[in-house]
């Protein structure tokens, strides 16, 4: 498992294993091996910083001592002492650790103790899962969708004409707007928005850039400029935005009337391959239906998920979990990064700390962590694989998906590290698949083909 220690002496070791899918392994150290580490350690200080009166490497112990300080020395030698003991205590206490353990505690120094913790592999146990039953319902289109779609399709073909008038409800108002925060954290950027001879339907559900900005213009002529305060609503949409206030400058362009059309088969025929005005409207209720379709599938999946990892029996290294934890950081910091701010601004105006922030994603980690697990042992116990020519065919499609004339993607995504992760991806929709049809009765049979690899269990 290890290559032979150097110093092989023999270490006494105090074996308990945890709940949490760890052993806690408490070793006492030989005096002698301590000693002879100590002494190895301030020759390598030694040699590092020249002392003088003295060659590199040949200070006495106790002058050494006296230079470095007996804790720079034993932080010095537990570097490499305390890897030494941990595989050797790995490999007499024959464990076989699911990912590199950790050195918790110096328990005492006469003797010399170490406590590590060492993480185990996950146990998963789905308990009956073929039995799994959860009733989906068809997903319904409503005619008052149909009808929004409808009226948003005849308002795009309104005609538009300059009006040499004040601004009206329904005219388009082409206008200059600047927009700027009012109380602007700190390092934040306080532009909201900067928008030049932009055309603004003036209406009462106007929300943007704010609701009720059609109040503001109505009467406004050509040339006219005038400055809003808002304050958004605390439920507002943007997050971003929510409870904050905020100030809007601007300057009418120019005022347009806009004439909407009523609906007629001619209409109907001029926005593409319609026969008729109710052939239009039947296919507009088709589209509405594969989407509502997908998403009912979507949250469907969802919930099957949800339950599978709501019965069985999931244990776990907080390995994991942390590893899940910074994931979720690493998303939060590009997400502010997009909006020109740093963690560090954030978190002050969130009155929270980082640790604090770790602790609130927490509960979502080890859901992830969880759901993961769970559907990495669906692959693995219902032998789900994938063929060669699947990966080949993804890789295809993710290269088509983006411009890539050099074919630099394509090549990166053929490494054999992210096939690897490919073919974890595909297995992973297998299982969700496998398990929706089990869900609803289906009762399908495991797919196979010549790909004999194990899944490698990754977090979605």
């Amino acid at each position: 498992m290890f290559p032979p220690s150097p110093m092989t002496s023999a270490i006494k070791i105090e074996s308990e294993t945890l709940d949490d899918r760890q052993v806690q392994l408490t070793v006492e150290v030989p005096p002698e091996r301590y000693t002879a580490a100590m002494r190895s350690a301030a020759r390598r200080l030694s040699q590092r910083e020249k002392i003088p009166g003295f060659r590199p490497g040949k200070v006495p112990f106790d002058v050494a001592v006296g230079r470095f300080g007996e804790e720079a020395i034993f932080e010095e030698a537990l570097d490499t002492l305390g890897q030494e003991v941990y595989r050797q205590a790995i490999e007499d206490s024959q464990l076989d650790p699911y990912a590199p353990g950790s050195l918790n505690e110096v328990v005492s120094r006469e003797p010399l103790v170490l406590r590590y913790r060492v993480p185990l592999a996950p146990e998963v146990e789905l308990g009956e899962y073929r039995k799994l039953r959860v009733p989906s319902k068809p997903a319904e289109v409503q005619d008052e969708a149909v009808d929004r779609v409808m009226e948003e399709l005849r308002q795009r073909q309104a005609l538009i004409e300059p009006a040499n008038r004040p601004v009206q409800l329904t005219d388009v108002a082409v206008v200059d707007i600047e927009g700027k925060l009012g109380n602007p954290m700190e390092g934040e950027d306080p532009g909201v928005l900067k928008q030049e001879a932009i055309s603004l339907l003036v209406d009462t559900d106007t929300d943007w850039p704010f609701p009720g900005v059609a109040d503001h213009l109505v009467g406004r002529s050509a040339g006219d400029q005038l400055t809003a305060a808002h304050t958004f609503a605390e439920d507002y949409p943007n997050q971003e935005l929510s409870g904050r206030s905020a100030s809007f400058d601007f300057r009418v362009i120019e005022v347009k009337s806009r004439m909407v059309p009523v609906w007629t088969d001619e209409l109907a025929r001029s926005l593409g391959d319609y026969v008729d005005l109710l052939d239009l409207r039947i296919k507009v209720r088709q589209g509405l239906a594969e989407s509502a379709e997908r998403e009912a599938e979507a949250a469907y999946a969802e919930e099957v998920i949800g339950q599978l990892v709501d019965q069985a029996k999931i244990s776990f290294p907080p390995l994991l979990t942390e590893q899940e934890i910074d994931d979720l950081m690493h998303d939060l910091v590009h997400q502010l990064e997009a909006r020109g701010l740093k963690l560090e601004t954030f978190l002050k105006a969130e009155a929270r700390t980082e640790g604090e922030q770790r602790e609130e994603f927490r509960a979502r980690a080890e859901r992830r962590v969880k759901r993961a697990l769970a559907l990495g042992k669906i692959v693995q116990q219902e032998d789900l694989q994938v063929q060669d020519t699947q990966i080949d065919a993804q890789i295809d499609q993710m290269a088509r998906s983006v411009q890539d004339p050099e074919g630099s993607l394509r090549r990166a995504l053929s490494t054999p590290s992210a096939k690897r992760r490919i073919q974890n991806e595909l297995l992973i929709e297998q299982a969700v698949e496998w398990l929706v049809a089990v869900a609803k009765g289906e009762t399908p049979e495991a797919p196979t083909s010549t790909l004999q690899e194990t899944v490698e269990v990754t977090q979605q």
